[in-house]
């Protein structure tokens, strides 16, 4: 895969960073439409709803949104590929962790979630890494170990992390096992599953 000007790979063939992502005009519109409105959310979290997959900790605001092409195209320019088209709202989410939210270690599957995660950034964090253990350095709860049971999940060769930095997006692999780190404060964010496919479509 060829490689681009502000874009690293985090994990050889399957975690890249794209920075800076977006260009100022639009990285700012995001913003103001997202992070400086006053905008109601769902709580996900598995105490009150049932998992997708697996039951894992996680804590977290979402909203739906309408589709922003620049994400799409930038992401498709960076990694020369092309993502499908929008099947579901799960595409694209503005995502919202507040103090202490966190994802304990999870991969998605494939076949429900399509071929590619990424996560766009809106805010610098000082904590709250993305971690992608390595199988060695991984510590499984019963919800993992119950996803290992359902489809096959990879592992970083060595233990890597990324610490969200404001316009950067992580794109990865479906499949790839990863956590996120309790935040000390508000961070917001942009993510989604392109090829996410719709219960009704499997």
């Amino acid at each position: 895969m060829r490689s681009l000007i502000g874009m690293k790979s985090l994990i050889e063939g399957q975690v890249w960073v794209i920075d800076p992502f977006l260009n100022k005009a639009n990285y700012k519109s995001l913003i103001r439409s997202y992070c400086d409105a006053d905008i109601e959310m769902l709580h996900v979290n598995n105490k009150d709803m049932k998992p997708l997959m697996a039951d894992t900790d996680m804590s977290y605001r979402v909203k739906s949104i309408e589709h922003f092409p620049p994400i799409y195209e930038s992401i498709e320019k960076h990694l020369n590929i092309k993502l499908p088209e929008r099947q579901s709202n799960l595409a694209m989410q503005y995502k919202r962790f507040m103090r202490d939210d966190s994802y304990d270690l999870h991969a998605e599957d494939k076949r429900i979630y399509g071929e590619w995660v990424y996560i766009m950034y809106l805010t610098n964090e000082t904590d709250g890494r993305i971690i992608f253990p390595s199988e060695q350095d991984h510590i499984s709860s019963d919800g993992f170990v119950e996803m290992q049971e359902m489809f096959d999940i990879t592992f970083a060769p060595q233990t890597v992390s990324y610490t969200p930095k404001a316009n950067t997006c992580v794109v990865m692999k479906t499949g790839i096992a990863h956590m996120v780190e309790p935040c000390s404060g508000r961070r917001d964010s942009i993510a989604g599953w392109p090829g996410f496919i719709p219960s009704s479509k499997r």
